[in-house]
């Protein structure tokens, strides 16, 4: 305890999600690269999906900055405090990310409402629980939208004074019955939010500076075990290194930093039909299987030539040529139906600092690790302490998309910008007592982007205001198969997330009956059907949505399922469509 100078508060951007369940809840990942299934699975007994709730721990912090013990009630005093908002009414439109150049001035959400926008803000203010009654609640349900009441979620310590935030049930909803447009609808609401996490600390009578956090209430995951190319934790990253000095040997590991890129797109096979084809199982390039991994994982310089050309395949974010058929095969942040010229952002990239360990890869200038590392612990309480930190800030934000942003799933595009954040990983707060600025009619790039913009500094609600509204809309709108004459699965907007095509229950059944062929197990592995074909028949569009936005939480969810074995030429484990409300 003497060692302890200060406290800080991990993770330090924590992502809780919303679902419909009144009484179901889990805690989101705490080791990277791990997603348990909660018990009973991700619905309660009613079909109803529970919410994810994210998990804060405080943690005792030396004078090299070393984290020497995680705090609790047993040896100190916690005082959690927690403010949660939704800005979305009152921000501004939704165009394109505003730091390409691509972007646009964009005008206010809800610009009739002159009178009083503070009308268009849910912010029923913080809450704060412990230290005296661990397991205490507090409810955000003082906030309302144009009159109406709108819940936002709740905050709890456990039985260890750490802290958990729920959030919002999904709802959403039109005060005066008006029909969805676009991704910016007007007199419209959703329950997502976002907001500072802040502590008191008390050892011995001794109070302790402790560094803050933040907390995002997002949309649901469907996927919870398929992670993205590109994510928040990728941004965050480069962020890191670029502004704040944060570490980036010259000679990466492979398991840590460049393994996850070819994970990553492999695993979207499993919700994604084209690249099941192009890069999932039994294709040429796939990049899970084990002879490949081995050739992958070599640092020898004959196996240069064959790591350059994987590199090759890939965009680099720098480029200035649009190239369709580059990995990843997802769409960037310009995409734009109505523009006929195509710009290079038309299509997602790894980010520079992901293109800086690829490049390094390539030259050999790596460790060949992945043996060594392939096994880790699965549980934080598994995990060195010095590891914690680490693992806590990885494992919450490994799991949000990092592009493209029209808007975003979890966060905006803003999470890559340094005016974000006060140290690596960590969002710069608003001081208390701050004015808020008013930045007119129309919000342009380069006031979005300066110093006195609105990304130097955050309060509750600044992260979310910036995403769709409401939240199922660009859910379900961004699928993939736009354009069917080129490709009718790719390119893809976010299938990590919204997965677009699914191994089904009923295949994964076939696929492993008793007494059948290996190719008859294969075709059925090989069936990939709609993630929506629930309402495939519906004509309009606008009536699909609608359906989306009242059933959205009966659709079914990506887990991983292992696979008997002896059961043809199939993988050891895959990854199915469960729990799905429209086929049992």
């Amino acid at each position: 305890m003497n060692q302890i100078v200060k406290c800080a508060i991990y993770p330090p951007i924590g992502i809780a999600r919303v679902g419909n369940s009144p009484t179901g809840w889990f805690v989101g990942p705490e080791v990277p690269g791990c997603s348990t299934v909660p018990i009973g699975g991700y619905k309660d007994s009613d079909g109803r999906l529970k919410r994810q709730a994210a998990k804060f721990r405080v943690y005792g912090i030396d004078s090299e900055g070393n984290a020497v013990r995680e705090l609790t009630a047993k040896d100190a005093e916690i005082h959690w405090t927690v403010h949660l908002a939704n800005k979305k009414g009152v921000w501004y439109r939704i165009r394109f990310a505003m730091d390409i150049s691509e972007a646009e001035p964009v005008s206010r959400r809800n610009p009739k409402h002159t009178r009083d926008r503070t009308e268009l803000i849910i912010d029923p203010g913080p809450r704060s629980v412990g230290p005296v009654h661990p397991g205490a609640k507090e409810l955000f349900d003082t906030g309302s939208f144009l009159g109406k009441d709108v819940p936002l979620g709740e905050i709890r310590s456990d039985e260890m004074g750490r802290l958990l935030v729920l959030g919002g049930f999904g709802n959403s909803s039109s005060v005066s019955n008006k029909p969805i447009e676009s991704l910016d609808n007007e007199e419209w609401y959703d329950d997502n939010s976002d907001g500072p996490v802040t502590a008191q600390v008390r050892i011995e009578g001794r109070e302790i500076e402790v560094e803050p956090a933040w907390v995002i209430v997002a949309p649901p995951d469907f996927a919870p075990s398929i992670r993205s190319i590109v994510t928040i934790y990728d941004l965050a990253y480069q962020v890191a290194v670029k502004h704040f000095n944060y570490p980036d040997p010259e000679r990466v590991s492979f398991y840590r930093q460049v393994y996850p890129i070819f994970e990553s797109l492999a695993k979207l096979q499993w919700v994604n039909a084209g690249i099941y084809l192009n890069l999932g199982w039994g294709a040429t390039d796939y990049f899970l299987d084990p002879d490949t991994i081995k050739k992958l994982s070599d640092n020898s310089e004959k196996n240069k030539g064959f790591r350059r050309s994987i590199v090759e395949k890939f965009r680099n974010p720098d480029g200035t040529i649009f190239r369709r058929d580059a990995l990843p095969p997802i769409f960037g942040d310009a995409r734009d139906r109505q523009r006929k010229e195509q710009s290079p952002r038309d299509m997602l990239s790894v980010t520079q600092l992901q293109y800086s360990w690829l490049t390094r890869w390539a030259d050999g200038l790596f460790e060949s690790d992945f043996e060594r590392d392939a096994s880790g612990p699965r549980r934080l309480e598994d995990l060195p302490l010095k590891d914690h930190a680490n693992a806590l800030t990885q494992a919450a934000l490994e799991n949000c998309q990092g592009g493209p942003f029209h808007p975003g799933c979890e966060a905006p595009w803003a999470m890559r910008q340094r005016l974000m954040y006060a140290s690596p990983f960590r969002i710069k707060h608003k001081p208390r007592g701050y004015l808020e600025t008013d930045f007119g009619d129309e919000l342009t790039p380069k006031t979005a982007l300066s110093q006195d913009g609105p990304l130097n500094g955050s309060a509750a609600g600044d992260l979310t205001r910036w995403m769709a509204l409401p939240w199922q809309v660009d859910a379900f709108t961004c699928g993939s198969g736009f354009e069917p004459l080129i490709n009718p699965h790719l390119p893809t907007f976010w299938p990590a997330r919204v997965p677009n095509h699914v191994l089904t229950k009923r295949s994964f059944a076939e696929m492993n009956a008793p007494f059948i062929s290996n190719a008859q197990s294969m075709k059925h592995f090989s069936h990939r059907q709609d993630w929506l074909r629930h309402n495939n028949s519906v004509d309009s569009t606008l009536d699909r949505l609608d359906q989306f936005m009242k059933e959205w939480f009966k659709l079914g969810i990506i887990t991983r399922q292992s696979v008997p074995g002896g059961i043809g030429e199939l993988p050891a484990e895959v990854f199915v469509e469960m729990e799905n409300a429209y086929f049992p």
